[in-house]
């Protein structure tokens, strides 16, 4: 038996992602797992930034 989805409120989510907010800060302000929130980002279909290194272009 799979486990409950945590509520996550995604246009709050994706107007952060949009904003430029990193995905482990968008966690500490929602409160929920890094991986949940690309899962939900990759299940509304919005369109993922490619990690990078800093300073690297």
């Amino acid at each position: 038996m799979a486990r409950p989805r945590k509520k996550v409120d995604l246009q709050k989510v994706i107007e952060l992602y949009r904003a430029g907010y990193s995905t482990s800060k968008i966690e500490e302000m929602v409160g929920v797992s890094h991986d949940t929130i690309l899962r939900r980002l990759k299940e509304a279909g919005h369109p993922i930034r490619r990690w990078r290194l800093p300073g690297e272009k």
